[in-house]
Formats: structure tokens, C-alpha cells, sequence
């Protein structure tokens, strides 16, 4: 099996001016960017085809980062209406607190987006351990409509230097892909 016909969502979380997590002089909205084209890459190479909600530094709008993210969902909405979007995933960076975790969030009451995230919690847990799962109320799950599966991954803790690092940033894009692998397994 590969991902031919497989139409996947990349959602680099953040952007112009709401960068989102910074420590020293990384922040969340590069990041978040950089392994998303990562992961576009590694994802049309297996025949999917990828859309990206951003693909430079820019922000949706709204004086802060709630607004901007209404905004977002409702470009999100409104641009990929009738497209036959299979998944949709937002990627983030957490917090570098202690109590912050890394994982893989999915609406409520959404049966395909638990097992999606449950998939990609799984495979992403190869790349980094203690990676979990769960259900949450984000904008960006609850009110984008234009998903069959949603997820929302915590890819780490901004203050984790494998940022930097190429080779294991396209590590964790491997694991993300994989878990898409598995969820279009169970679930077809």
C-alpha cells in the first residue's frame, strides 16, 4: 500500500506575528514550518497529494493568537471545501516546562480522529518516547470541517536542540508518515 489518492492537510501551527513557543532565539512558527516541508516531501514521495495551510512565515489575521486561529479555521473552511481532504494535522512544539507533553490531540467524539492519533502517537513514540494521546477542545479540531480524521501533534518541547538537526527533524517526519501509514491501514 502506498498514499497514492491519499489527500492530506499539513497545518504548521503559528506564524507571522504569532510565533508561538520561543526559547533563546528558536521559535515555535519556524519550526513548525520546517517540518512540515520536511513531512510535504516525505508524503508525496509516497503519492499523496499535500496541501499546506501556510508555506511561508505569515499569520491569518486577528490582533491575537485566539483571533488568528478562528481565522485560520475559517481559511481552513473555506479553502478546502469540497477538496476530499482524508486528514488534517496541526503541528506544534510545546512549552519546555517540565509538565509539558508531547502527543498527539483529537477532537472529541471523533472516531476516526482517535484512531488516527492513536496511529500516529504510536509510531511518533519510535522517534520520541512517552509520546500519548488524547482528546482536547482546540479551534482547530473542533470547528475545521473539512477533514474525514483530524489530529494535532505536540512534536516536542521547543527547548529540545534536535530542531536544529536535519537528519532528525526528517526522523520525525518518518515516524509522522508512518502513523499515516498505519491509520489508512485500519481503517480501509
Amino acid at each position: 500500500m502506498d498514499l497514492k489518492g491519499k489527500k492530506i492537510l499539513l497545518d504548521p501551527g503559528h506564524g507571522g506575528a504569532h510565533p508561538g513557543k520561543t526559547h533563546k532565539d528558536r521559535q515555535e512558527k519556524d519550526v513548525t514550518l520546517k517540518i512540515s516541508k520536511v513531512l510535504e516531501n516525505l508524503l508525496e514521495e509516497e503519492g499523496a497529494t499535500v496541501y499546506m495551510t501556510r508555506t511561508r512565515d505569515k499569520d491569518f489575521g486577528g490582533e491575537s493568537r485566539d483571533e488568528d486561529v478562528n481565522e485560520r479555521v475559517k481559511y481552513i473552511n473555506k479553502k478546502y471545501a469540497g477538496k476530499g481532504i482524508d486528514v488534517l494535522l496541526s503541528i506544534h512544539v510545546n512549552t519546555d516546562r517540565l509538565v509539558s507533553r508531547v502527543g498527539v490531540l483529537y477532537p472529541e467524539k471523533g472516531k476516526a480522529s482517535k484512531i488516527l492519533a492513536q496511529n500516529l502517537a504510536r509510531k511518533y513514540g519510535t522517534f520520541m518516547a512517552n509520546t500519548g494521546y488524547g482528546e482536547a477542545d482546540l479551534a482547530i479540531l473542533r470547528d475545521t470541517k473539512v477533514a474525514g480524521a483530524k489530529a494535532l501533534i505536540e512534536t516536542g518541547k521547543i527547548n529540545q536542540s534536535w530542531y536544529d538537526d536535519d537528519e532528525e527533524v526528517e526522523r520525525a517526519a518518518f515516524a509522522i508518515v508512518a502513523g499515516f501509514y498505519d491509520y489508512f491501514r485500519e481503517i480501509e
